[in-house]
């Protein structure tokens, strides 16, 4: 593996740093909606406060998967520095296993925001 490659896997990383960054940020805009749609009403009925409640946890789920997701960005960037420097010693199989292992992890954080993002304002569209 040549230095061009780490470099690729770098930029990789700190697009979907960016990525998560943004999308960990939509998630209090979500709980602020959901919470003034709440407010707003005089009656809930208790299945409608499960729901909420339900998908509240899963919003506080999603951010703590988000940041232990951004933690391990961090961490592959600092490998990947590492490896970097290291250039004319060689890579071994661990830099591009490890960066696959991460690159699937994310992917599933990102389904997970998507289902959740979905879900929540399917949610909010019908039950409101």
């Amino acid at each position: 593996m040549d230095g061009r490659i780490l470099e690729l896997f770098m930029k990789e990383n700190e697009a979907w740093d960016d990525m998560i960054t943004r999308q960990s940020k939509e998630i209090p805009n979500l709980e602020k909606m959901l919470s003034s749609i709440v407010d707003k009403k005089s009656y809930i009925a208790e299945d409608i406060l499960s729901s909420i409640q339900i998908l509240k946890s899963e919003m506080q789920e999603q951010e703590t998967c988000m940041a232990e997701v951004i933690v391990d960005l961090a961490r592959q960037q600092n490998f990947l520095i590492r490896e970097k420097r290291i250039e004319a010693e060689g890579y071994g199989v661990h830099t591009l296993l490890s960066q696959n292992v991460l690159r699937e992890r994310i992917r599933n954080v990102e389904k997970k925001f998507l289902d959740l993002k979905c879900n929540f304002l399917n949610y909010v569209a019908t039950a409101f």
